[in-house]
């Protein structure tokens, strides 16, 4: 039996989500599994990166209308329904909380006397960090349209599973995984030429959507106190985002000049994260971000924050350092460490790749979300 499963996203957009979707279509198993991608408002700018032929994709515009008091388009969900039960989806499989709402309510609609009807997953990768009490109160209602939920980090299932969702129904941990191969073996040497480099200039920098969730302003105040200690230390930000102009002008406002650089969108992040000597991610809230798992599949001495499933990827002082989220002082000073201690630096040499392969590969979440298909719709 082939088992037919639809991804249920927003859009393609630039982010850690949208490569999750992205490992999947292209890594399950087409001997066994069929997959299927359903955006709701848009392709996104990476919908040509998606491997799927025409007839496997739905591309539909939600407007903001609602059905009743759920907040969901009723024409959207009659041609997802209609699409869905053409295509004899077993599986709809949503990523967030409006294609949660979406899956949930058009696998009701497609049941059939001799089909049943599809089964849901739902992934939950970092919404409920930054959710308002509101938000969070239509979440704890929506989130049981779900037949198993997923989390990608040990601290959301705890959160699903703890008094700030109260989940009650199926759920476990799989770790986001990406393809190890892409960061073995990689130069960044173009990059740092790039850069005007001179020898000796150390490189800090990252690689994300520029938006308050990244904490990249209090990256920008670190910066001012780690080149106070460390003159030959330079910073490269790149990603584009919301908050792109106002963090370019607080870099300029504080002096840093060109030792702070916005390198915006790159198709060539490996590349990037090749040229660095410390990969940082200072963000205020995270699931399980793939900055970190490729950072650490390149094994980079990485500096994040003590967020989500980010204590889960850096075991402090073997492969990294952690500090508390919204602290620059506590930060820098992280940083400045990062660069000079060469105890630290040998450490995240020797355990950075073997941890990646062990715990966050692509191969290993594709198989722990095929195995979980399965057991939805044949049984364990």
């Amino acid at each position: 039996m082939t088992i037919r499963i639809a991804m249920v996203v927003n859009n393609l957009n630039v982010g850690g989500l949208e490569k999750v979707v992205l490992s999947l279509l292209r890594g399950l198993d087409p001997q066994q599994f069929e997959p299927h991608l359903i955006c709701l408002d848009g392709q996104g700018r990476m919908f040509s990166e998606q491997p799927l032929p025409a007839e496997r994709t739905l591309v539909l515009t939600k407007s903001p209308r609602k059905l009743g008091p759920v907040a969901a388009d009723p024409v959207a969900l009659w041609r997802l329904r209609k699409w869905v039960a053409a295509r004899r989806i077993h599986v709809l499989h949503a990523h967030n909380m409006a294609p949660l709402v979406y899956a949930g309510l058009v696998a009701r609609a497609a049941w059939t006397p001799m089909r049943g009807r599809p089964r849901v997953v739902y992934s939950e990768h970092n919404q409920i960090y930054s959710a308002s009490p509101r938000t969070m109160a239509r979440f704890r209602q929506y989130v049981r349209l779900a037949d198993h939920v997923v989390a990608v980090s040990k601290d959301l299932n705890g959160k699903l599973l703890g008094p700030m969702v109260g989940l009650r129904g199926p759920a476990g941990v799989i770790y986001n995984g990406i393809d190890g191969e892409r960061f073995r073996a990689m130069s960044g040497e173009a990059v740092r030429r790039e850069l005007n480099l001179a020898p000796g200039e150390l490189l800090i920098g990252t690689g994300v959507v520029l938006s308050k969730q990244k904490g990249i302003s209090n990256l920008v105040q670190a910066a001012q106190q780690v080149l106070e200690r460390v003159p030959q230390a330079r910073f490269a930000v790149a990603g584009d985002g919301p908050l792109r102009a106002d963090l370019e002008e607080q870099a300029r406002g504080l002096g840093l000049g060109d030792k702070f650089r916005f390198l915006g969108y790159r198709s060539d992040m490996h590349q990037v994260i090749a040229a660095l000597d410390v990969y940082v991610l200072p963000s205020l809230w995270e699931g399980l971000p793939l900055a970190l798992l490729e950072a650490l599949a390149m094994n980079k001495l990485i500096v994040c924050t003590r967020v989500g499933g980010n204590p889960e990827i850096i075991t402090e002082g073997e492969n990294g350092l952690i500090v508390e989220p919204g602290d620059p002082g506590a930060l820098a000073d992280a940083l400045v460490r990062a660069l000079q201690d060469k105890a630290l630096q040998d450490s995240a040499a020797q355990h950075n790749r073997a941890k990646f392969e062990r715990m966050f590969s692509e191969p290993a979440m594709v198989g722990a979300h095929e195995a979980l298909y399965r057991q939805l719709v044949t049984g364990p």
